[in-house]
């Protein structure tokens, strides 16, 4: 028999599903994949998943329930945009079945030690850019902050922001899948940006210069300065510093262009 692999529509709903659905089944079981990350195989047999909402749910109660590391490695693991994490799921899902909470912690099992490590990088990632995150002020005062993250953590640097900046209207941005965060000081809700306005965030690292305020244009100007001022370049250790700061996240840092 050929190996199976579940395709799904991207979605964390459709993740889940297709996880439920492949452990169900009692196939072997070579992938699961979002439909926009698959390659063809020439051996491979299809199973195209229709998401129910319902039968994700059932499987992420389960996982809630083992009171373990399982729900967070399923969430983390969707967030780390890795396109074999279905797979590893899969796995991890088949071992807490027969060893309950337990099993997230069998780190000798290659999925599960997959699973931790992807979890890490979800949670090293949004606490560095709690940090590295900038907002610029823009004419109508909205505060706007670009960044383009190796993993979706747009949902955990927003709900910092909420309350770092609870009092103030923003825009965080995640450049490189172009969604968007809005607060306005009440609410915060996914809003669509305007393509041309993204591209050009994307191609220069910042906004159309005559869209930021008088005081952005400062500060900014105050922020450079400043930075440069306080650096000595007798103990430059950039090793040190792409270590805290790694270098494919300078392009939309003020201080490093």
């Amino acid at each position: 028999m050929n190996p199976v692999v579940y395709l799904h529509d991207g979605s964390f709903e459709g993740l889940l599903h297709a996880v439920s659905a492949a452990v169900k089944s009692q196939q072997k079981i070579h992938g699961i994949y979002a439909e926009q990350c698959y390659s063809p195989q020439i051996f491979d047999s299809l199973v195209q998943i229709q998401t129910d909402s319902q039968q994700a749910l059932r499987l992420f109660e389960y996982l809630k329930n083992l009171k373990g590391a399982a729900a967070r490695f399923a969430v983390n693991g969707f967030l780390s945009d890795d396109r074999k994490v279905g797979f590893h799921l899969y796995q991890m899902v088949r071992e807490c079945l027969v060893h309950g909470a337990k099993a997230t912690r069998l780190y000798t099992h290659d999925s599960i030690r997959y699973l931790d490590n992807l979890s890490h990088k979800v949670n090293v990632e949004a606490h560095r850019f709690t940090g590295l995150i900038r907002f610029r002020i823009l004419e109508d005062g909205l505060q706007y902050a670009p960044f383009a993250p190796d993993c979706m953590v747009i949902g955990h640097c927003a709900l910092h922001f909420k309350q770092r900046l609870k009092n103030r209207r923003w825009i965080l941005h995640d450049i490189r899948r172009n969604h968007a965060m809005y607060w306005d000081g009440n609410v915060l809700q996914s809003i669509d940006i305007d393509d041309d306005f993204t591209n050009h965030v994307r191609q220069h690292g910042e906004i159309p210069e005559s869209r930021l305020s008088v005081e952005e244009r400062h500060y900014q100007q105050l922020w450079k300065v400043f930075h440069t001022a306080i650096a000595n370049k007798d103990r430059n250790n950039l090793d040190l510093q792409r270590q805290f700061m790694p270098r494919r996240y300078w392009k939309y840092l003020v201080e490093m262009r």
